[in-house]
């Protein structure tokens, strides 16, 4: 879980600097705001599933089951991640 609260502010400043190098600089502002907003979304999605996950189950099988979802979205995202363009 240390992992999960230090790795995931050390990866947003770079995210958003991918992110505003790959829009045009008319479309920074709405890309910028679509990203916190869909990163706030997310967040608090979340929380609401990890959290029904910990109250339908026990402790141990509702926190494996949320790790394990977590892993999947964190694996499928730096899947995508890898198809951006380099320069």
């Amino acid at each position: 879980m240390i992992l999960v609260g230090v790795g995931g502010p050390l990866t947003m400043p770079p995210m958003t600097a991918v992110l505003l190098t790959h829009v045009r600089v008319p479309q920074t502002g709405i890309a910028s705001g679509v990203f916190n907003t869909s990163r706030q979304v997310g967040g608090a999605l979340s929380v609401a599933v990890f959290g029904a996950l910990l109250a339908d189950h026990d402790l141990m099988s509702g926190l494996r089951c949320s790790l394990l979802i977590a892993a999947a979205v964190l694996l499928t995202a730096t899947l995508a991640s890898r198809r951006l363009p380099r320069e």
